[in-house]
């Protein structure tokens, strides 16, 4: 195997790239970043009608590249105020100040980005023409993010194992609201060229001021390290009532929420299941009921999402997510397109005479707590552990260790447990009151037996690990589920 080997040397360790115009913040430089300073650098030769301008093309069919860059963090936001483009009606340039705020991000070590693509022997001559362009590179990012860059074969994996830095692999197929860097694809070098030419022509003698064309020929692919761990899949719905309003249902009950959604999602798929699943698939994957022999066992999750954020914020259920294994996008993403819009039957549990409907949201303030990363999290819903504790505290921790290990939880982490919750207006872990009458959360009768705890957790080495966490024997269901104590 050879790979090439693309290293853009930064003249300063501060990084000013965003996702796009408006934020957030982009890192590592994504691939689409480092395609577009070499089309720029070689443009300004005037030579990307050559065989330079071919290379980069080459570039769009390549497969997306491993990446390895330095250490970072976040820099400090700083506002600067800069005239507005409206015009020069005024003179004055202080009465038509914008203010535009920019947050950099920090290299903490040797401030350069490696790109590795793999190639075959055929494509060395390309490979050629890309080291040409390579001379001609003069920033990455921001035009004040000024850099060079040099371009070597790499024949053998040792040599790249060698290189500093964190390494960050690219996940075709998956798709998160953070974490999603740009690649070039085919058609981008030619769409490109045309925003190039239509940012020079947008001024013309007599006509208004055209609007900038901005690049719209690429794809987004997930990139995965050590700094930003794969979460698992997941989909948000909101739960709306017939005119619009947000449905609200009590937290105690919120396992009835689940058992709407679970049992909606097990018809949709009964008329449309996806293509190439087994004959008892729906029966284990979307009904979650097990083969006894089966050792590793696969299947959605339904999360009814208290609701949090604030102090005084009513803890009632307005949405509910639903989660997959790792690498099981695509059945997450059929089975949610099949529920969006789809209202929820009611049980005689519920009892509802105006059932609510799903509507899928992308992204959401309330949601973004329970799946954002962080090294510290705690329980919203107690933690229902796989046996009983018998009051032991050895036992206690010794069953929060089975259960961290049966929901995936692998980090290294330091645990404390409580029947309280650190969220003042969740429920307790206990089953009953002091007058022994029915308290907490509502469980199914297969988990009343077994001990339940309200945890919190901090990862080791201040380990960012994503969520959605969900912990225990209920967490198929929305017990055990955890929000981030950093975001909250």
């Amino acid at each position: 195997m050879i790979y090439l080997l693309i290293t853009a040397r930064f003249l300063d360790d501060r990084y000013h790239g965003l996702i796009d115009r408006q934020g957030p913040p982009e890192w590592p430089p994504s691939p689409f970043r480092l395609f577009q300073a070499f089309l720029a650098g070689v443009a300004r030769r005037g030579e990307l009608d050559s065989m330079l301008g071919e290379s980069l093309a080459w570039l769009e069919t390549l497969d997306p590249p491993i990446i390895i860059s330095p250490r970072s963090r976040d820099g400090q936001v700083i506002t600067r105020f800069v005239p507005n483009n409206d015009g020069d009606k005024k003179p004055n340039r202080q009465d038509r100040l914008t203010a535009k705020t920019s947050r950099s991000t920090i290299m903490l070590d040797t401030p350069e980005v490696h790109y590795l693509w793999a190639i075959t022997e055929g494509d060395l001559s390309n490979a050629d023409g890309v080291q040409q362009a390579s001379i001609y590179l003069t920033s990455l990012g921001w035009g004040i993010d000024m850099a060079y860059a040099r371009v070597q074969r790499v024949p053998e994996v040792i040599e790249i194992n060698r290189l500093p830095g964190v390494r960050w692999y690219p996940r075709p197929g998956v798709w998160r609201d953070i974490g999603m860097l740009r690649i070039p694809v085919k058609g981008s070098l030619d769409d490109l060229k045309q925003a190039h030419q239509f940012a020079l022509s947008r001024i013309e003698h007599g006509k208004p001021l055209k609007t900038v064309q901005k690049p719209k020929v690429f794809d987004y692919v997930f990139y995965e390290s050590e700094e930003r761990l794969l979460s698992r899949p997941y989909a948000v719905f909101e739960l709306r009532n017939d005119d619009g309003t947000r449905f609200s249902y009590p937290q105690a009950r919120l396992i009835h929420i689940a058992g709407m959604v679970r049992h909606l999602a097990i018809e949709m798929m009964k008329v449309s299941p996806p293509a190439g699943v087994d004959d008892d698939w729906i029966e284990i994957y979307v009904a979650g009921h097990a083969h006894p022999d089966e050792q590793e066992h696969r299947q959605f999750s339904y999360l009814p999402l208290p609701s949090i954020g604030h102090a005084h914020t009513d803890p009632s259920v307005r949405r509910v997510m639903i989660t997959a294994p790792l690498g099981d996008d695509q059945f997450l993403n059929h089975l949610a397109m099949l529920l969006a819009g789809q209202k929820l039957n009611p049980t005689e549990c519920t009892n509802l005479d105006h059932p609510p409907t799903l509507i899928r949201i992308r992204w959401d303030n309330v949601a973004d707590l329970y799946t954002r990363p962080a090294a510290s999290w705690a329980s919203v819903t107690p933690v229902i552990l796989p046996g009983h504790d018998d009051h032991k505290p050895d036992k206690t921790r010794k069953l929060i260790e089975k259960a961290l290990h049966q929901s995936g939880i692998n980090q290294p982490c330091e645990f404390e447990w409580s029947a309280f919750s650190q969220f003042p207006k969740s429920l307790s872990a206990h089953k009953y009151d002091r007058k022994k009458r029915p308290t907490g959360y509502v469980r199914p009768d297969h988990l009343l037996s077994q001990t339940a705890v309200h945890l919190k957790l901090r990862f080791k080495e201040n380990l960012k690990v994503p969520g959605p966490l969900i912990i225990g024997a209920g967490r198929h269901c929305g017990l055990g589920l955890f929000v981030s104590m950093e975001s909250s």
